[in-house]
This record gives structure tokens, sequence and C-alpha cells, in this order.
């Protein structure tokens, strides 16, 4: 079934399949056109559709492209263990299969530290074709002009280290597989995605509440916190782009603490950066593609001015 058809025809999306070094196939959507390239990496357990509206304000500006993780959606299942350095090659991998000038990547949540990952083996590639006796620059591929984190998961939030978090992190798993099989997990994740209009919501929602996806969430939800300590002892080398962290910050009397604590470690990880700009989200809570997409897409564009 084609998702693209049902879509707004205004965006001109476009679907893509796109194979990896081993040769799984990613699904990927785009919309738009242009030597720019913005790529956008969903959270843990959210496909190429849950970008659908900040896709759709990039598109008129640059190529937008979103894809499913391995396992969600139309991409392919990985028997590999998904864990940070992983994800980070299938993203490498997408962003030299669309030809550009300049990139921004885009990532939201756990796809905060993947698209540092990313960025820090792009900028490795790059300075290794550039080095005397390395090889020519890749036709294909061109500059890094940026990051944009949206609420990601930092490793300077303790809350990810502590006791709690793997609790749930243990309980969590084997839920989602059986949520999945008993036909439980969709309306979970609908109502999850209530923020997602529609067109977007009902196919996004869809092509995460599959078996294959909920393994594809329980083999990443594995890492997580063994990927944010990576990060904590190994900062990504990704210092020569500007950075641009989004926090959000609407939170109800139960949760303000865990969003106070959650900005704060993105407030952290901005300073430390030597190009960084910490921007607060004021009408998002965690979720700001979907109630602030013009914000990504405006943060996204001032990288390419």
């Amino acid at each position: 079934m084609s998702i693209a058809s049902h879509l707004p025809d205004h965006a001109q999306w476009r679907e893509h399949t796109v194979a990896t070094g081993d040769g799984r196939r990613l699904h990927a959507v785009s919309s738009g056109a242009g030597p720019d390239l913005v790529v956008l990496e969903a959270g843990l357990g959210a496909g190429a559709l849950s970008w659908g509206p900040v896709i759709e304000r990039l598109a008129p500006h640059a190529l937008a492209v979103a894809y499913d993780r391995a396992g969600y959606g139309a991409s392919d299942p990985d028997a590999r263990p998904r864990d940070l350095a992983r994800l980070a090659d299938d993203l490498v991998g997408l962003c030299e299969s669309f030809p550009h000038e300049r990139l921004v990547l885009i990532g939201h949540s756990w796809g905060g530290p993947v698209v540092r990952m990313a960025a820090a083996r792009l900028l490795a590639r790059t300075a290794h074709r550039r080095a005397p006796g390395g090889a020519e620059p890749a036709a294909r591929t061109g500059t890094l002009a940026g990051l944009v984190l949206v609420d990601p998961s930092d490793e300077h939030a303790d809350l990810y280290f502590s006791r709690a978090m793997q609790l749930q992190a243990m309980v969590q798993g084997p839920l989602l597989s059986a949520s999945a099989r008993l036909g439980l997990l969709r309306p979970l994740l609908r109502q999850h995605a209530a923020a997602l209009p529609e067109p977007y919501c009902s196919p996004a929602v869809e092509a995460v509440s599959t078996v294959a996806a909920a393994d594809a969430m329980r083999a990443e939800n594995r890492h997580v916190v063994r990927g944010l300590r990576y990060l904590q002892l190994h900062p990504s080398s990704h210092d020569a782009v500007p950075l641009t962290i989004l926090s959000g910050r609407l939170a109800g009397r139960l949760d303000r603490a865990v969003r106070d604590g959650l900005s704060a470690a993105h407030a952290v990880s901005a300073r430390a950066h030597p190009a960084g700009r910490f921007v607060e989200a004021h009408r998002s809570g965690h979720l700001v593609p979907f109630t602030e997409p013009e914000l990504v897409a405006r943060e996204a564009l001032a990288l390419l001015r």
C-alpha cells in the first residue's frame, strides 16, 4: 500500500526504499527539493510520518526526508543488536543515499543521541576524504550544516540512570510485545499520538503497532541507558557544527519536577557546545514535533541561512 497516496497533494510526497550496507531495506518518505537536505530521526517507537507536520513546513525550502527505523513500518527488521552505533550506521547510510550540498539533522527524543553519533561519523568521513592521501570527496554528499535536537534524551539528566528507569525498561519490553500480539498496542499508541493531526496520525500509529515494530522497540530500548552512558564517557565529536536544542516546557503538577530536570540537562548540553543554542518550547511537553512543528522547522531552516 502506498502511504504517499494518502498524504496531502500540496506537499508532493514521495516514497523511497534505501538499501543498507548489509542488504536490509529502509522505507523513507520525502517532500521538497533542492540542494539542501534535512533528515529527521524519530524517537523510540515513532516512525517517519510522526514528522509529517514538520516536513510540510520544511518542504518549500529544502528536501526533507524521514524514515522508518528497522522493524518499523515497511522497513526490514534487523537481527543485530539495535544499539546506538547500529542506529547511527543506518542514519549515515540514509543521508548518503540522497545527493545534497548541505545537510541538517533533526532528532527527537532518542533520535537526538542517534543524530549526534551519526554527525560525528559523517564529520570523520569528511575529514578522512580531505586528508592527504584520502579519497576524493563524494559527489553525492556535502557539508553538515548543523543539528537540531528536539527534547532529546540527554546524558546529563540523572533520571535515565535511576533505579526506577531501569525497572521501567525491564517491564516495558515484554509488555510491548505482548500488547502488540493482543492488538492492544495500536489504541495505546493512538492515544499517545492524539496531538498528531490526520492524515499523519493513522499511518504513523499503524507503522509502529505491529509485532515486528514492538520487537524493534524492545531491541532499541535495551540499549538506551548503555548508549547514554557511552555518551557520558565519550562525548561525540561534532563541536565543529552548530547545535540547537529545543526543550519542551509544558508540564502538569505531577511531572513538573521531571520536566524541569530534563530542561536543565538540555541547557547544560547546549552550554557545553561551542556553537550551542538552548530554545524553550513553551507550548509543548515532550512531543514538540506534534505541538510546535513550526518551531522545529524554523530552527532547522535557520541553520541553512
